[in-house]
């Protein structure tokens, strides 16, 4: 962390936008979170009027007032969130004033001066931050913070569910409790209009006709009792045309964790569905990345291609030999990391693919550069690194060439000897260095990538 001029400024303006965002976001009630959009709540255009956190806080005469003599808007004490660096918002607010090279240490230290800020915020504003924070051009930072991080805040509590604030979390809770006492209240009188459908009036199509029409029941919950009355009209299951055109009636079988006999194992289904949603959470291309693809395309380089076809292969001027693909998927920095990562292995361990040395993604190109060993593993590295990604969510396609054009126009076929011949040659020329692979990744461990890193 600097020690630059203004350093002041720009820490505190940081930190205040933060907390007036936090603790205007803990005054609003859930209902209001839920049926209305972030701008409609924003704390600059809509302050909470007679805030309930603010009764009996006095306030000092020379925290009430602003440099220009209006009056000072007061903003009630909310605690940080307690799980600390795992909470996004915490990272948020340390990250614009650490900046994207800050260590391991600067991190723990910006979070200790960040909860001693928050702290010693509990007793109001100090005197110097007034000053600091008070001229027109400091005001329209603060005010854009707030803006910022309110948006954010609120963006993780509603559609992340992480921890909101406080005095918004005890709120809440007190709403789930109303609305679990309210279904369950619903859901007995639902029952006891089953147990008797004659009691009101003695008529049970009157008392049906006034369940289905209840606006409190959702389309769902109609249905459900709308298809019990027709069960219970007939006699249940197993009085339907005596169990089913006279067959015994069906047997209760309790499917959970187990397989039903002689039919496909459901819970092992839901399982693989589950894990290969996992793998797909991080494609995002148009076409449909799938094991299959590549397995059923004939030995081909991936999506059908021609099962003669030869990955081109580049060599360096010292003698890195590489073949380059391009990968559908790339959507955040995030994928390159799990690109890298499968064809290359962890850290330490060897890679998965035999005679792959190393690989480097890019996000904005959509590919990946791959360093062989030997050139006449090209195809099958190509192939095995395709069925690879296939199997997290990525499609990819190498760049290949199948053929030539003589000098009467017409294609002509070339044999794999003379390929392997033509890129044996090519080692001993002397070409443009197209990649380092000597230089090492400067992108942080938390997966975002740096646009000047070397790789």
């Amino acid at each position: 962390m600097s020690r630059r001029r203004g350093e002041f400024e720009h820490r505190t303006s940081i930190f205040e936008g933060a907390f007036r965002a936090w603790s205007h976001l803990g005054g609003l009630g859930p209902e209001e979170l839920e049926n209305k959009p972030s701008t409609d709540l924003d704390p600059l255009s809509n302050p909470i009027e007679s805030d309930t956190r603010l009764l009996g806080k006095k306030e000092s005469k020379a925290g009430s007032v602003n440099p220009n003599g209006t009056k000072r808007r007061q903003f009630p004490y909310e605690p940080l969130p307690r799980s600390g660096l795992a909470h996004p918002y915490v990272q948020a607010v340390l990250s614009p004033w650490l900046g994207p090279d800050a260590d391991n240490d600067a991190i723990q230290l910006g979070l200790t001066t960040l909860r001693t800020w928050w702290q010693h915020r509990r007793k109001g504003e100090s005197g110097s931050a007034i000053a600091a924070l008070g001229t027109d051009k400091m005001k329209g930072v603060v005010e854009g913070y707030t803006r910022h991080f309110f948006t954010l805040a609120h963006c993780l509590i509603i559609n992340d569910k992480e921890q909101p604030p406080r005095t918004l979390h005890a709120k809440m809770k007190e709403l789930e409790k109303v609305r679990g006492k309210r279904k369950k209240k619903r859901t007995q009188g639902s029952d006891d209009g089953k147990m008797n459908p004659m009691g009101m009036g003695g008529n049970g199509t009157d008392v049906a006709a006034g369940i289905l029409n209840n606006p409190n029941l959702s389309p769902l919950e109609r249905l459900h009792i709308a298809q019990q009355r027709q069960l219970n009209d007939g006699g249940g299951i197993s009085g339907i045309e005596g169990g089913m055109m006279g067959a015994d009636p069906l047997p209760i079988i309790n499917i959970k964790n187990r397989c039903v006999p002689g039919k496909p194992d459901l819970p092992g289904i839901v399982d693989k569905v589950s894990r290969a949603a996992t793998q797909l959470a991080h494609s995002g291309g148009g076409r449909g990345a799938h094991p299959s693809s590549v397995l059923s395309s004939g030995g081909g380089m991936g999506d059908g291609d021609d099962a003669d076809s030869i990955p081109i292969v580049y060599i360096s001027e010292n003698r890195d030999i590489m073949i380059a693909m391009t990968v559908d998927g790339i959507t955040c920095a995030h994928c390159v990391k799990i690109v890298e990562t499968v064809l290359r292995g962890c850290n330490g361990n060897k890679s998965p693919i035999d005679g792959l040395l190393d690989a480097a993604a890019d996000r904005t190109l959509n590919a990946i550069l791959i360093r062989i060993d030997r050139t006449i593993n090209a195809r099958r590295i190509a192939l095995e690194a395709a069925r690879n990604l296939a199997m997290v969510g990525y499609t990819t396609l190498a760049k290949t060439m199948s053929s030539i054009v003589d000098k009467n126009g017409s294609q002509m076929k070339i044999s794999h000897d003379e390929f392997d011949v033509a890129f044996e040659n090519l080692g001993q020329m002397n070409p443009k260095d197209i990649f380092d692979w000597s230089a090492p990744c400067s992108c942080p461990d938390n997966g975002v990538a740096r646009d000047d890193c070397v790789r």
